[in-house]
């Protein structure tokens, strides 16, 4: 009898994989099961997983085609077989003693939900655990009805910090959104759970290593941007498909709504801002219309929050899009730290890639340019490519310059790297996904600034 099934989505995690996969194999807790879904990874994941396979018959690998987070959890959720589901992210790992501590919490309290707190792991520039708080002011180790104490709807949804008893989520139907992408999902299937849930759990201990500087996955692509009005949307259609306490859960999910927009609204690369800043004011009209913004649901705070956002607009995005400094991460003469660990990630994942594009031919494409060669990546597996071969050379430096149109056949296995102006950088991600290339990283002035200043600091 396995007692917990343990899903591991899986995408290009090489890595941080073997600390994941290290984590699980040493649980104290034997009767468990490890349900590794690949999610078509291009790099050395499924080597690393038939390596582990061998050695620990309790791992079960999935290989499947790339259609997104949401259908691999689900597919994990349909091959499990233990009385509980765990969920870890492969690029986390846990403590040896996690899923034997919840387990029998879960047993001893028949919950259908136990939830612990965790650590935000950091490992550059120095290794860092930061122990956090997920539940704030509730009670832990007490019943918590979540329609009854709603706040826990307003925490931060981390779903892998815990477990499920499965039967309540076959009974329940519970599923993941099925979005391309890993954005999100996250908030509609914690949103499903907290409501059908009539026994939750807290735990304040933390046994969850959640990695906080793994930027392979940036707040610069364009798919990202209505990722969260997705996840809305699902909550609100699922709410009214339930047909159970749809009046509160539709005032719970406004309140949601509120704090998950104006998250991503502040995540967002800034030249991306304003297209959801406009969706956001829409769905913020609506819940004041709808009459949702009362207490004790929606808080003093928010609410006037939102009125000033609505009372006038473009004051509010004048006032808050990025471009602002935070003494917390930048200094006074050095780019934002998130600059110097996105660059140095970026530049990483450039270098690990089979082809490269370049899009844009000006100073900075021609500096990445530079910089690849003196890492002896192979020129012939360059190419700058710009929107139209109007007013630029056929040639930069020896290498090609094509028109975007004529890269189809770089698609697979292919970084591009967007190096234009901020102002051209949207419509340019929009057009490379329309053509579907699948990885595509941004590189504009102030993240090369970065790069260079790394380059000077490490000699």
């Amino acid at each position: 009898m396995k007692k917990v099934s343990i899903l591991v989505p899986i995408y290009n995690v090489e890595k941080y994989l073997k600390q994941c996969l290290e984590s699980l194999c040493k649980q104290t807790l034997q009767e468990i099961e490890i349900i590794c879904i690949n999610d078509g990874s291009t790099d050395r994941s499924k080597e690393i997983l038939e390596e582990y396979q061998k050695q620990d018959h309790r791992i079960v690998v999935i290989e499947k085609p790339n259609t997104g987070y949401g259908n691999s959890m689900n597919v994990g959720l349909d091959r499990a077989v233990g009385n509980y589901i765990a969920i870890v992210e492969s690029d986390d790992f846990v403590e040896p003693d996690m899923m034997e501590r919840l387990y029998v919490e879960a047993e001893k309290t028949e919950a259908d939900f136990v939830k612990s707190n965790c650590y935000f792991y950091l490992d550059y520039p120095t290794e860092e655990n930061q122990l956090v708080n997920l539940f704030g002011d509730l009670p832990t180790r007490k019943w918590i009805c979540p329609i009854k104490r709603p706040e826990l709807f307003f925490k931060l949804q981390t779903i892998w910090s815990g477990l499920y008893q499965r039967e309540f989520l076959v009974k329940n139907h519970i599923r993941f959104h099925e979005t391309p992408g890993a954005s999100y999902q996250d908030v509609s299937f914690s949103f499903q759970v907290y409501a059908c849930a009539s026994k939750v759990w807290l735990v304040p201990e933390a046994y969850y290593h959640y990695r906080t500087n793994n930027l392979s996955s940036s707040v610069k692509a364009p798919n990202k941007v209505f990722c969260i009005c997705e996840e809305l949307e699902k909550i609100n259609q699922w709410i009214e498909e339930r047909g159970k306490e749809e009046e509160t859960l539709k005032r719970i999910a406004s309140r949601l709504g509120y704090r998950v927009l104006l998250e991503s609204y502040h995540g967002l690369a800034s030249a991306f801002q304003y297209t959801l800043f406009l969706r956001m004011v829409e769905y913020f009209k609506s819940y004041q219309a709808s009459g949702y913004m009362e207490e004790p649901i929606w808080d003093t705070s928010a609410v006037k929050e939102v009125e000033t956002i609505l009372k006038n607009p473009n004051q509010y995005f004048m006032e808050t899009a990025k471009s602002f400094e935070d003494e917390r991460v930048r200094d006074r003469n050095s780019p934002a730290i998130n600059d110097r660990l996105y660059g140095r990630a970026v530049l990483q994942e450039v270098l690990e890639s089979e082809k490269v594009i370049l899009y844009g031919a000006g100073k900075i494409g021609k500096e990445v340019e530079r910089y690849l060669l003196n890492k002896n990546y192979p020129k012939q597996n360059l190419c700058f490519a710009v929107t139209t071969r109007e007013g630029n050379p056929s040639y930069v430096e020896g290498i090609p310059v094509l028109e975007i149109g004529e890269c189809e056949g770089w698609k697979e296995k292919t970084m591009v790297v967007v190096a234009v102006k901020e102002q051209s950088q949207f419509d340019i991600l929009q057009k490379l996904e329309h053509m579907c290339f699948k990885k595509m990283v941004v590189i504009d002035q102030l993240v090369w600034q970065a790069i260079k200043e790394n380059e000077e600091k490490d000699g």
